[in-house]
């Protein structure tokens, strides 16, 4: 009886863990500004793999300068990155440079350095 218990709560807490990483996938954005730019950002997260816990960002950024009172075109900048994701710290590490952004499946939300992006889609 007990091994039967302890299957159970290993299936529910698999189920729970998957759910959570579908979560993960999504389009964020974030909007900053400061006295040389104001920058427009978009990630879009999706699994790079069947599993394995290995996801790619495609990050649209659009970047309006400012120097001595005036604004110059926007730019629009696109990166790609692929991560790693580590569910018991909900983070998400990207392989070639070491930058981490952090899960919160409560606000859906990542969080890069002092920047939120704040999830808006499936």
């Amino acid at each position: 009886m007990k091994y039967v218990f302890i299957c159970i709560l290993i299936f529910i807490f698999s189920c729970r863990s998957s759910e959570n990483s579908a979560a993960l996938d999504g389009i964020y954005t974030a909007s900053f500004e400061h006295e040389f730019a104001k920058t427009d950002d978009t990630l879009v997260l999706k699994k790079a793999n069947e599993g394995n816990g290995v996801y790619q960002i495609v990050r649209h950024s659009g970047v309006i300068k400012k120097m001595d009172g005036k604004t110059f075109p926007k730019e629009v900048l696109n990166d790609t990155w692929t991560l790693d994701y580590n569910p018991d710290k909900q983070t998400l590490t990207e392989v070639r440079n070491g930058k981490t952004l952090i899960w919160n499946s409560g606000n859906l939300t990542l969080q890069f350095g002092e920047t939120t992006y704040k999830k808006i889609a499936n």
